[in-house]
Protein backbone atom coordinates (compact mmCIF):
# COMPACT_ATOMS: atom_id res chain seq x y z
CA UNK A 1 0.00 0.00 0.00
CA UNK A 2 1.37 3.52 -0.98
CA UNK A 3 1.54 5.97 1.49
CA UNK A 4 1.16 9.28 0.44
CA UNK A 5 3.18 11.86 1.72
CA UNK A 6 1.10 15.67 2.45
CA UNK A 7 3.17 18.19 3.23
CA UNK A 8 1.93 20.99 5.52
CA UNK A 9 2.01 24.47 4.42
CA UNK A 10 1.77 27.25 6.42
CA UNK A 11 0.82 30.47 5.09
CA UNK A 12 1.51 33.91 7.13
CA UNK A 13 -1.01 36.21 6.42
CA UNK A 14 -0.10 39.87 6.21
CA UNK A 15 -0.95 42.17 8.69
CA UNK A 16 -2.79 44.59 6.80
CA UNK A 17 -3.17 48.26 7.62
CA UNK A 18 -5.62 50.72 6.02
CA UNK A 19 -4.36 53.74 4.67
CA UNK A 20 -4.99 57.15 6.56
CA UNK A 21 -4.56 61.19 6.19
CA UNK A 22 -5.00 62.53 9.06
CA UNK A 23 -6.29 60.15 11.08
CA UNK A 24 -8.95 59.39 8.70
CA UNK A 25 -8.90 55.49 7.20
CA UNK A 26 -9.97 54.76 3.70
CA UNK A 27 -11.16 51.52 2.29
CA UNK A 28 -8.44 50.54 -0.84
CA UNK A 29 -5.60 52.64 -2.11
CA UNK A 30 -6.38 52.02 -5.90
CA UNK A 31 -3.08 53.39 -7.08
CA UNK A 32 -0.14 55.75 -5.86
CA UNK A 33 3.21 57.49 -7.14
CA UNK A 34 5.93 58.88 -5.79
CA UNK A 35 7.83 62.05 -7.04
CA UNK A 36 11.88 63.01 -5.91
CA UNK A 37 12.80 65.91 -7.74
CA UNK A 38 15.73 68.04 -7.79
CA UNK A 39 16.74 71.50 -9.41
CA UNK A 40 20.75 71.71 -10.62
CA UNK A 41 21.01 75.83 -11.00
CA UNK A 42 23.71 76.44 -14.08
CA UNK A 43 25.34 79.49 -14.52
CA UNK A 44 27.30 80.75 -17.76
CA UNK A 45 30.57 81.46 -17.89
CA UNK A 46 32.87 83.68 -20.39
CA UNK A 47 34.44 80.39 -22.06
CA UNK A 48 31.07 79.68 -23.12
CA UNK A 49 29.11 76.88 -21.28
CA UNK A 50 27.19 76.75 -18.29
CA UNK A 51 28.56 75.59 -14.93
CA UNK A 52 26.48 74.24 -11.62
CA UNK A 53 27.84 74.26 -8.11
CA UNK A 54 24.91 72.41 -6.29
CA UNK A 55 21.72 70.42 -6.48
CA UNK A 56 18.71 71.28 -4.46
CA UNK A 57 16.39 68.80 -3.61
CA UNK A 58 12.79 69.90 -3.85
CA UNK A 59 10.32 68.66 -1.24
CA UNK A 60 8.63 65.39 -1.66
CA UNK A 61 5.23 64.83 -3.87
CA UNK A 62 2.91 61.86 -3.70
CA UNK A 63 -0.39 61.48 -5.60
CA UNK A 64 -3.05 58.72 -4.39
CA UNK A 65 -6.81 57.67 -5.56
CA UNK A 66 -8.17 56.07 -2.70
CA UNK A 67 -11.72 54.45 -2.51
CA UNK A 68 -14.10 54.83 0.32
CA UNK A 69 -17.77 53.76 0.75
CA UNK A 70 -20.86 53.43 2.96
CA UNK A 71 -19.97 49.59 3.14
CA UNK A 72 -16.59 49.53 3.73
CA UNK A 73 -15.18 45.88 2.17
CA UNK A 74 -11.76 45.78 3.69
CA UNK A 75 -12.49 47.34 6.96
CA UNK A 76 -16.08 46.52 8.21
CA UNK A 77 -15.01 45.32 11.28
CA UNK A 78 -13.65 48.72 12.22
CA UNK A 79 -15.86 50.98 10.74
CA UNK A 80 -19.72 49.27 10.39
CA UNK A 81 -22.14 50.42 7.95
CA UNK A 82 -23.13 53.95 7.52
CA UNK A 83 -25.25 55.45 5.32
CA UNK A 84 -23.27 58.69 5.41
CA UNK A 85 -20.09 57.62 5.91
CA UNK A 86 -19.32 58.86 2.62
CA UNK A 87 -20.29 62.35 2.84
CA UNK A 88 -18.41 62.60 6.52
CA UNK A 89 -15.23 61.37 4.66
CA UNK A 90 -15.23 63.87 2.04
CA UNK A 91 -16.15 66.90 4.45
CA UNK A 92 -13.26 66.05 6.45
CA UNK A 93 -10.76 66.25 3.61
CA UNK A 94 -12.03 69.25 2.31
CA UNK A 95 -11.82 70.59 5.89
CA UNK A 96 -8.15 70.05 5.97
CA UNK A 97 -7.85 71.28 2.49
CA UNK A 98 -9.57 74.71 3.84
CA UNK A 99 -7.56 75.11 7.21
CA UNK A 100 -4.50 74.52 5.72
CA UNK A 101 -3.66 71.74 7.62
CA UNK A 102 -0.23 69.97 7.79
CA UNK A 103 -1.15 65.73 8.05
CA UNK A 104 0.20 62.53 8.45
CA UNK A 105 -0.04 60.34 5.46
CA UNK A 106 0.16 56.69 6.76
CA UNK A 107 0.41 53.89 3.98
CA UNK A 108 1.23 50.40 3.57
CA UNK A 109 5.02 51.50 2.87
CA UNK A 110 5.42 54.29 4.67
CA UNK A 111 4.62 57.12 7.31
CA UNK A 112 4.56 60.95 5.71
CA UNK A 113 4.94 63.44 7.90
CA UNK A 114 4.47 67.50 7.49
CA UNK A 115 2.03 66.74 4.44
CA UNK A 116 0.55 69.73 2.63
CA UNK A 117 -2.56 68.82 0.39
CA UNK A 118 -2.38 70.59 -2.79
CA UNK A 119 -4.80 69.29 -4.68
CA UNK A 120 -8.29 67.14 -4.37
CA UNK A 121 -10.71 66.32 -6.90
CA UNK A 122 -13.90 64.18 -6.05
CA UNK A 123 -14.94 61.41 -8.45
CA UNK A 124 -18.58 60.17 -8.45
CA UNK A 125 -19.96 57.67 -11.26
CA UNK A 126 -22.72 55.41 -12.13
CA UNK A 127 -20.67 52.39 -11.72
CA UNK A 128 -18.79 53.01 -8.05
CA UNK A 129 -23.28 54.20 -6.89
CA UNK A 130 -22.75 56.20 -3.81
CA UNK A 131 -18.90 55.12 -3.06
CA UNK A 132 -16.21 57.89 -4.08
CA UNK A 133 -12.86 58.09 -5.53
CA UNK A 134 -10.78 60.39 -4.15
CA UNK A 135 -7.04 61.65 -5.99
CA UNK A 136 -5.11 63.93 -4.12
CA UNK A 137 -1.73 65.34 -4.22
CA UNK A 138 0.66 66.22 -1.12
CA UNK A 139 4.07 68.19 -0.86
CA UNK A 140 5.90 67.97 1.99
CA UNK A 141 6.52 71.07 3.91
CA UNK A 142 10.44 71.92 5.53
CA UNK A 143 9.27 73.39 9.19
CA UNK A 144 12.51 75.74 9.85
CA UNK A 145 13.17 76.79 13.58
CA UNK A 146 14.19 80.60 14.74
CA UNK A 147 17.37 80.45 17.29
CA UNK A 148 18.86 83.39 19.05
CA UNK A 149 22.39 83.72 19.08
CA UNK A 150 24.05 85.64 22.25
CA UNK A 151 26.96 88.26 20.78
CA UNK A 152 30.09 88.44 22.83
CA UNK A 153 30.54 91.93 23.91
CA UNK A 154 34.19 92.16 22.59
CA UNK A 155 32.86 91.99 19.59
CA UNK A 156 30.93 95.21 19.98
CA UNK A 157 34.05 96.92 20.93
CA UNK A 158 36.61 98.62 18.54
CA UNK A 159 40.73 99.42 18.39
CA UNK A 160 43.55 97.91 20.40
CA UNK A 161 41.84 98.95 23.61
CA UNK A 162 38.26 97.40 23.05
CA UNK A 163 36.79 100.64 23.76
CA UNK A 164 33.03 101.98 22.86
CA UNK A 165 33.85 103.25 19.26
CA UNK A 166 31.45 107.24 20.49
CA UNK A 167 29.27 108.51 18.53
CA UNK A 168 30.03 111.54 16.00
CA UNK A 169 28.46 115.05 16.64
CA UNK A 170 26.72 116.57 13.90
CA UNK A 171 24.80 119.97 12.74
CA UNK A 172 21.99 119.71 11.34
CA UNK A 173 21.13 122.27 8.05
CA UNK A 174 17.42 122.30 7.50
CA UNK A 175 15.65 124.63 4.44
CA UNK A 176 12.22 126.12 4.80
CA UNK A 177 9.88 125.30 1.91
CA UNK A 178 8.45 129.00 1.84
CA UNK A 179 11.88 129.79 -0.02
CA UNK A 180 12.80 132.18 2.25
CA UNK A 181 16.39 130.71 2.88
CA UNK A 182 18.26 128.76 4.66
CA UNK A 183 18.00 127.98 8.49
CA UNK A 184 21.78 127.25 10.04
CA UNK A 185 22.51 126.03 13.80
CA UNK A 186 24.46 128.53 15.94
CA UNK A 187 27.78 127.44 15.21
CA UNK A 188 27.16 127.82 11.35
CA UNK A 189 25.97 131.22 11.76
CA UNK A 190 28.87 132.05 13.40
CA UNK A 191 31.01 130.85 10.67
CA UNK A 192 28.61 132.85 8.05
CA UNK A 193 28.64 136.35 9.82
CA UNK A 194 32.92 136.26 9.92
CA UNK A 195 33.03 134.94 6.96
CA UNK A 196 30.82 138.36 4.84
CA UNK A 197 32.91 140.38 7.61
CA UNK A 198 35.76 139.52 6.28
CA UNK A 199 34.75 139.83 2.91
CA UNK A 200 32.75 143.35 3.05
CA UNK A 201 36.31 144.46 4.45
CA UNK A 202 38.49 142.92 1.59
CA UNK A 203 36.31 145.07 -0.47
CA UNK A 204 36.16 148.36 0.91
CA UNK A 205 40.22 147.97 1.33
CA UNK A 206 40.02 147.28 -2.47
CA UNK A 207 37.73 150.68 -3.24
CA UNK A 208 39.96 152.85 -1.22
CA UNK A 209 43.34 151.41 -3.01
CA UNK A 210 41.55 151.94 -6.43
CA UNK A 211 40.36 155.94 -5.74
CA UNK A 212 43.58 156.36 -3.54
CA UNK A 213 45.42 155.39 -7.11
CA UNK A 214 43.27 157.70 -9.37
CA UNK A 215 44.37 160.82 -7.88
CA UNK A 216 47.83 160.05 -8.06
CA UNK A 217 48.71 159.27 -4.33
CA UNK A 218 49.80 155.89 -5.25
Amino acid sequence: MARRAVASVSVTKKILSPVSIAGIEFDALIDESKTLAATIPVYPVEMGFPVSDAIILEPLCIQMTLYVSNTPVTWLYRHGCSRDRVRQICDKIEKLWLEKQLVKIVTNDAIYTNMGLTSISFKKSREIGYAREISLSAQKVRITERKTAEIPAYILKSGETQANAGTASTSVVSSKSSGEGTVLSSSNKENFNNKNSNSQAKKSQSILYGAASGMGFI
